[in-house]
């Protein structure tokens, strides 16, 4: 369950810092504004600023994470007296990092 939990959380996250998430909420919001004018209101605009820079700041610290991971891996891997396991370890769950971290 908590594997299945993992993954889901995962896909999720990656998918909302994806840029096609952007271009799904604009399509949204002018769908929204072409069926229902009256309720498209001051209210309606700041949420869906919100929502986009949500959008926007999530890509940005996926690139990041990305990055630093790779060069870690990097650095793991070029390092002698390093355990090569830990390499990919972001991939894991966290009772299995625990599990790692115990055994070291």
């Amino acid at each position: 369950m908590r594997d299945r939990l993992h993954h889901l959380m995962t896909t999720a996250v990656n998918a909302l810092g994806h840029p096609a998430s952007l271009v799904v909420l604009l399509i949204a919001a002018l769908v929204w504004r072409r069926i229902e004018p009256d309720s498209f209101d001051l209210h309606a605009v700041a949420t869906l600023v919100a929502i986009a820079m949500t959008l926007i700041i999530q890509r940005g610290q996926n690139r990041d994470t990305a990055a630093l991971q790779a060069k870690l891996d990097e650095l793991i891997l070029a390092t002698e007296g390093a355990r090569n396991e830990m390499a990919g370890l972001d991939e894991e769950t966290a009772d299995d990092i625990e599990e790692i971290k115990r055994t070291s």
